[in-house]
C-alpha cells in the first residue's frame, strides 16, 4: 500500500514539474513552409477600442512589446495562405511570441521580453500573439506546446523555439538568428 502511494505521489510532481519547467522544449526548429485557410479574429476590436491598437503596417522598433491579433499578424508578419509558403512581410528582423495567460512558462517568458526589448530599440521589433486568439496561426505553424517563440529576417528562414528561454538564452538566440549577416 505504501509503496503503490509513493509511486502516485512521485508521479504528480514529476507532471507538476514538467508543467511548471515548460510547456515544451526549447528546442531551435526551421519551420516548415505550409499553406493555411482563411484567418479569424475576436480581439481585434477589443484592442482599438482600448487605444492599444498599433498604426496598419508601422514597423517600428520601439525598444517595446507590441500585442498583435491574428489578424494584425497575418497583415504584419506572414500571410497564412501563400502558395509560396510563409514569407516574412517586414524589412526589420522580429520576434513573435505565441502564448497564453494560463501558462506559467509564457509568463516568466513575457518578462524577458520586455527586458530584452529596449536593448534591441531600432534593431529588431517584438511582438506577441494570444495562441488561445489565434488558432490559424496555431494550426499553420504547427504549434503544440507553448511558449513558442518564432523569429522572422526578412528574406531569410523562420526560425522557431518552444518552451522558456533565459535572458541570455534568448539574447543568442537574437543575436545568431536575426542579426548575424
Amino acid at each position: 500500500m505504501k509503496i503503490q502511494m509513493k509511486s502516485q505521489v512521485l508521479l504528480m510532481i514529476m507532471m507538476m514539474v514538467s508543467l511548471m519547467i515548460s510547456c515544451g522544449s526549447s528546442n531551435v526548429s526551421y519551420v516548415e513552409n505550409q499553406v493555411s485557410e482563411d484567418s479569424q479574429t475576436d480581439d481585434y476590436a477589443l484592442l482599438k477600442e482600448q487605444n492599444t491598437l498599433p498604426e496598419k503596417n508601422a514597423e517600428t522598433p520601439s525598444g517595446k512589446v507590441i500585442l498583435l491579433t491574428e489578424k494584425e499578424f497575418i497583415e504584419r508578419i506572414t500571410a497564412l495562405d501563400n502558395p509560396k509558403g510563409f514569407q516574412y512581410l517586414g524589412q526589420t528582423p522580429c520576434i513573435v511570441e505565441l502564448y497564453a495567460d494560463w501558462c506559467r512558462p509564457c509568463i516568466l517568458l513575457s518578462h524577458v521580453l520586455n527586458d530584452l526589448a529596449p536593448e534591441y530599440k531600432d534593431k529588431v521589433i517584438f511582438y506577441k500573439l494570444n495562441s488561445d486568439k489565434a488558432p490559424e496561426v496555431v494550426k499553420a505553424f504547427n504549434v503544440i506546446s507553448i511558449p513558442k517563440v518564432l523569429y522572422f529576417k526578412p528574406h531569410g528562414k523562420i526560425s522557431s523555439t518552444v518552451g522558456y528561454l533565459s535572458r541570455e538564452e534568448l539574447r543568442k538566440m537574437i543575436d545568431d538568428l536575426l542579426l548575424k549577416p
